[in-house]
């Protein structure tokens, strides 16, 4: 019994050993995130003369925003220079000594920062200025910001952790309940409880010469073990977990009562023994087996938090390297235009895909915490695929590829659902198809409507394929897992954070549906999304009846050319439809030379033999100037509006092309009663509008008052809520057409200025729109706006034609207040 009480004994200190390395290893990494930093700095520092002040406050004033606490010091001058003051300032001669003490580059035990009064660690590199006087940089953060991420547990919270250095002196305090507190040396601990003076002699010594290893001791009137390992980044410093030994003994004291019972068995009986025998076998295999499973299980959950903080380091520093770096070049070359605007273009890619980074961890994070909530409002149906079509439009045409999206019985428009994570699940299908096919490559979207086993709803369907370079049967398997992209020498140079499919699959599974995809390496990829998506009871076909037009469409796409046909037939016409764009000119020609002529042509932009622009001409040529033609496509009208023009276009469409999208069209150029769209990609005309900007952000503010500015709007600011509401209390009935309205500001936030301003006893107050204009992009956020009075959420960074589309919904085209100075 003995043995196996040993072998337990021993398997579990192992056990604990290899833990208390994964902890060390997880500090080790935390410690060294801002070396790459530092030595950044200290090589962007290096280039400047010590005597060259102005230009080694800018350096360091450049890292105003960063993590941490940043400074350079002159050890020559004694200057000192730091990210959060605009002017150097000298050290006193007991500070410069300490620093000039500090040698090479390294990890600065636990000291009390002169500045903020608490206990910090530094890591600090040694460098030399360009005209050789020595120089030092400095990263700083809290004590006790590093003691929360050191977080050893064992055993129920029974075995705590110590950071200390060779000289046994406690650096870093686990935040555990039962470390002790008052001893700030860990050779005290031991020396002060009575044990073996030879024993503490070989621990001293172990920790003195680098070595890992195991130590029993007497501590708080019972013994416990000490396990300790070297770190790799701190010389000198060691991880040591202290577990009480009676703990580690349990699990090896309940198998030896279990056998104490067998054994007073055997005296009574030998069959009884035998079968009582091979239970113990059985219950300390799977005792065993449990204490395997459970270490592999902790082993997996460092190793998965590790490669988390591996691939988050490297996939967030990647871009602001980008950034940090872009943004030094375009400074060096202010006077020269053409770089500084590739220099801000890679800016901008860059932060994009840092932005994108961000909001798919913020986005992970919200659904594996059960935080995410729909955001379920109406949505039209058209509106999601123009908006999803003016996204996707820009990626398409980069890489010449064909983009089509296509509807198959749709017979509603208006739907309940969260349009903005619909929006998201699409959008990363589609991003995901634009990167993985080649240039000229073919991606469509096919939207079906089916009937619903569930009430009041319908059954939707996007399928969206693509020709690209597909994927591997084995890799399909952990295609929706975080951080997970093929190896392949074609797909690793795309950009990806490797959360998107994660998420979307997220996604689709709390709206309750289902996403499927089909692959093969080299034949494309087809994900199929299936939701059950509520109607807008509300909806209802308040179409007035059209009156019998002669119209013919032409689009080689035959699923186009059949939903065309079918909503053109649900509103009273019966059009004459064709594939083939040499058919549709000749049509034409024929119904003009009958006295016949078509009410309205209909042409899709791309098509074999002659384009639809071609086609225009060609009708324009043999028939009436006066029959409207209009082009649709799913391709940008400002790419080919110059040439459309100048052949006789009337008018564009954006495909897909919707029941309602056919009778705007024939009700603005074939009947005249609907007046065209004001806002066309990212600009509008608004002239004689005023609004209220209420922002506390400088930059924001000159941001958003430039873009409005530049449309014709006039912008009067306030920079928090109280002022908001005093300058509408304030100003004339009608004065102002719309405010925006940041939520997070100093002396009244948004959403209680909101609330004032709707309870003021005046006629606009209960009507003027308010903007919700924030980072905060959460369903809830939206929500609580909603529920403060607000009437449209916009969030930051600004999305300019989401922002003028709302403006337009709220505004109109039409009725243009003329405001008097």
């Amino acid at each position: 019994m003995a043995n196996v009480q040993q072998a337990l004994h021993a398997h579990s200190v192992t056990d604990i050993l290899e833990v208390t390395d994964q902890g060390r290893h997880a500090l080790d990494t935390y410690l060294e995130k801002d070396e790459e930093m530092l030595q950044w700095l200290a090589v962007e520092l290096s280039e400047v003369s010590s005597d060259n002040h102005v230009e080694l406050k800018n350096k360091m004033y450049l890292l105003d925003n960063a993590e941490g606490a940043y400074i350079c010091v002159d050890l020559t001058s004694g200057m000192r220079y730091t990210d959060l003051l605009q002017e150097g300032r000298a050290l006193d001669a007991e500070s410069l000594e300490n620093y000039k003490a500090l040698e090479g580059d390294g990890i600065r035990e636990p000291f009390l920062d002169e500045r903020t009064g608490i206990w910090t660690i530094g890591y600090y590199v040694r460098f030399a200025f360009a005209d050789g006087s020595e120089g030092l940089v400095q990263k700083t953060q809290p004590l006790e910001d590093v003691a929360e991420r050191f977080s050893l547990s064992f055993y129920n919270d029974t075995g705590f952790s110590y950071v200390v250095n060779r000289a046994g002196d406690i650096l870093i305090r686990s935040q555990h309940r039962n470390s002790n507190r008052t001893f700030r040396n860990l050779f005290d601990i031991v020396d002060l409880q009575g044990n073996a003076a030879g024993a503490v002699r070989s621990f001293k010594d172990a920790l003195r010469t680098g070595k890992q290893g195991v130590a029993q001791f007497r501590y708080q009137k019972e013994d416990y073990v000490f396990c300790y390992v070297p770190m790799e980044n701190a010389d000198g410093w060691y991880v040591v977990s202290i577990i009480p030994n009676r703990v580690i003994m349990e699990q090896a004291n309940g198998i030896l009562r279990q056998s104490q019972v067998l054994f007073v068995i055997i005296a009574a009986c030998v069959l009884i023994l035998a079968a009582f025998f091979l239970v113990n076998r059985r219950s300390t295999r799977r005792i065993l087996l449990a204490e395997e499973k459970a270490r592999k299980a902790a082993e997996s959950a460092n190793m998965a938090k590790s490669r988390f903080l591996s691939n988050m380091s490297h996939d967030i520093r990647t871009p602001m390297n980008v950034i940090i770096g872009m943004t030094k070049l375009a400074t060096d070359h202010a006077e020269e235009p053409a770089k500084v605007r590739e220099y801000l273009k890679n800016i901008s890619k860059s932060g994009n895909l840092l932005m994108g980074l961000i909001n798919d961890i913020l986005d992970l994070s919200k659904i594996e915490s059960g935080k995410m909530t729909l955001n379920e409002d109406s949505v039209s149906l058209p509106e999601l695929m123009t908006d999803l079509v003016s996204i996707v439009q820009p990626l398409v045409e980069k890489k010449d590829q064909q983009f089509e999206i296509r509807l198959h019985q749709v017979e509603h428009e208006l739907y309940y659902f969260d349009a903005l994570r619909l929006n998201q699940v699409l959008i990363n299908l589609l991003s995901n198809a634009t990167k993985f096919t080649p240039p000229c490559g073919v991606i469509t979207v096919d939207v079906s409507e089916r009937p619903s086993p569930k009430e009041h709803c319908a059954h939707l369907e996007f399928r969206v394929a693509d020709t690209g370079m597909g994927m591997k049967p084995e890799f399909i398997e952990h295609l929706f897992d975080a951080f997970t992209r093929e190896q392949d020498s074609r797909v690793n140079r795309i950009e990806g954070t490797g959360l998107g499919m994660a998420i979307t699959k997220m996604i689709v599974d709390i709206m309750q549906g289902s996403i499927t995809v089909e692959s093969e390496p080299g034949r494309g990829t087809v994900f199929t999304v299936s939701l059950d998506l509520r109607l807008d009871r509300e909806e209802s076909d308040q179409t007035s009846p059209l009156p019998a037009l002669h119209i013919l469409a032409a689009d080689d796409d035959p699923d186009t050319c059949r939903s065309i046909e079918q909503f053109l037939h649900e509103l009273g016409i019966d059009p004459d439809v064709t594939q083939d764009s040499r058919t549709a000119v000749n049509l034409a020609i024929e119904a003009h030379e009958r006295g016949e002529d078509y009410d309205l042509i209909l042409l899709d932009w791309k098509m074999p033999g002659i384009s639809g622009v071609e086609a225009a001409t060609l009708i324009r040529q043999r028939t009436s100037r006066e029959i409207p033609v209009v082009v649709f496509s799913g391709y940008d009208w400002a790419t080919i509006e110059a040439a459309a023009l100048a052949a006789g276009v009337d008018g564009f469409l954006q495909k897909p092309i919707f029941k309602s999208t056919l009778n705007r069209c024939i009700r603005q150029y074939v009947l005249y009663t609907a007046a065209p769209d004001a806002v066309h990609g990212g600009s509008a005309d608004l002239s004689g509008r005023r609004f209220l900007l209420t922002e506390d952000n400088a930059l924001n503010q000159e941001i958003a008052k430039e873009l409005l500015t530049e449309m014709g709007a006039q912008v009067e600011i306030a920079e928090n809520g109280q002022e908001c509401v005093d300058r509408f209390q304030q100003s004339a009935t009608g004065y102002f057409d719309l405010i925006l309205m940041d939520v997070h500001m100093p002396v009244m936030d948004g959403y209680e200025a909101t609330r004032q301003i709707r309870r003021l006893e005046r006629e606009d107050a209960a009507t003027i729109p308010i903007f919700a204009m924030t980072a905060d992009a959460f369903a809830e956020d939206i929500q609580l706006a909603r529920q403060a009075g607000m009437n449209s959420h916009i969030p930051k960074p600004l999305n300019i034609p989401v922002m003028l589309r709302e403006i337009q919904r709220f505004l109109g085209p039409d009725n243009k207040k003329a405001h008097m100075e």
